[in-house]
């Protein structure tokens, strides 16, 4: 999928979807929801002390 498909699904821009892609910025969990919906997926979050927090959209369908 391309930035500019996902900015379309998620209502964000494509330079916040760039953003987002390298590093640049914090997401918050309304933000990963809004992605998450757009890929049609679940939204997985899993945070392990010393490890960190990993995020995880898992199901999705037809990405393209």
């Amino acid at each position: 999928m391309t930035q500019a498909r996902l900015a379309e699904l998620s209502g964000l821009t494509q330079a916040a979807i760039s953003r987002l892609e390298h590093g640049k910025c914090m997401p918050t969990f309304p933000l990963l929801e809004r992605i998450a919906q757009a890929f049609g997926s679940a939204l997985l979050v899993s945070m392990d002390p010393g490890r960190g927090v990993t995020v995880t959209f898992a199901g999705g369908g037809d990405m393209t």
